[in-house]
């Protein structure tokens, strides 16, 4: 007989969460040929998986790149305030949004070490954790507790080099 547990987890589901501000380094950095570059990264790494996408930034970012929403199309994207908006908007979905206890794999694109409880206790329920994030910007706990991390540079995008590589 199934656990309740098991009968809830659906095969191959996928729930992403986007720190958009953490990967491009600060909302000053949020404009449209970043923006595309990272969407270009994550289709390269995750194109072919079914994917809730949810992001966040902070209200600059908005500011800073009116359209912002059209660079992620399909993506929630949400907007907090505070030194700390974006990361704790993105905790509060890892933990509250019942699709991230229903997924296999957790993809957490950033690095902040305020997603480390979130990873963890989400790695515990069995989901497997991907991280995509600035070389040296991933928190080390962070890494520790993935499965798999994917390096991104957002000004390498120029080269059309924007994928470093994994572990």
């Amino acid at each position: 007989m199934k656990s309740a547990k098991a009968s809830l987890v659906i095969k191959n589901r996928s729930f992403g969460v986007i720190d958009i501000e953490n990967l491009v380094g600060g909302s000053d950095n949020v404009n449209p040929r970043i923006c595309k570059a990272l969407q270009k990264c994550l289709d390269n790494l995750f194109g072919n998986l079914p994917i809730m996408w949810v992001a966040a930034t902070g209200p600059n970012a908005v500011r800073n790149h009116h359209l912002l929403a059209f660079d992620f199309p399909g993506v929630r994207l949400l907007r907090r305030a505070g030194i700390d908006g974006a990361d704790e908007c993105l905790a509060e979905v890892l933990t509250e949004e019942p699709a991230s206890r229903r997924s296999t794999q957790i993809i957490i694109v950033g690095g902040d070490k305020r997603m480390i409880p979130c990873a963890r206790d989400l790695k515990t329920n069995g989901c497997r954790i991907v991280i995509v994030g600035r070389r040296g910007t991933i928190a080390r706990g962070l890494i520790e507790i993935a499965d798999e991390v994917h390096y991104f540079s957002p000004f390498a995008q120029i080269n059309n080099s924007h994928l470093e590589g994994g572990i």
